[in-house]
């Protein structure tokens, strides 16, 4: 997962080159799939894969539509599209590129990865990882998250 700290001017050159169209920008603030993987765990064909870099891709020879990744999107980011040379699949799934952060004129995204060590905790991340208490994460705001997200 790509943080965008509070550097960012709203450009929105990173979303404009994400080849997975895997960046939100509520208020203008990017805001990326978390990688969390709830995507392949649900899909019942395995065509979603977890790369080299911790991203994760979709195999559209082994993919059939079947939408259950969408559904189980914790933040929407996975979504049905359509154009005329791929037709429809899905697409909003980051791969971990790192594109995002190469364009960016401020330096303002940040590679989670490397600011968390160890194994992601993932609930605990999902309940963290809203638009608005990414904002609160990167103004150094304490968060204050559920009992049951840090089990």
């Amino acid at each position: 997962m790509y943080f965008t700290t509070t550097d960012c001017n709203k450009c929105g050159k990173c979303w404009e080159v994400c080849p997975t169209d895997c960046i939100k920008h509520p208020d203008g603030l990017p805001f990326s799939c978390t990688t969390c993987g709830v995507c392949a765990s649900v899909c019942p064909t395995g065509a979603i894969k977890k790369n080299k870099f911790g991203g994760y891709y979709v195999d559209r020879s082994r993919c059939t539509l079947c939408g259950l990744c969408v559904k189980h999107c914790p933040f929407d980011f996975a979504k049905f599209v359509e154009d005329n040379v791929k037709g429809r699949h899905i697409k909003g799934i980051c791969v971990r590129c790192g594109l995002c952060v190469k364009v960016c004129p401020e330096n303002a995204r940040v590679d989670a990865a490397r600011l968390i060590r160890g194994p992601i905790d993932y609930q605990l991340l999902i309940e963290i990882a809203t638009p608005e208490r990414i904002r609160e994460l990167i103004e150094g705001k304490p968060i204050a998250v559920k009992p049951e997200a840090q089990k």
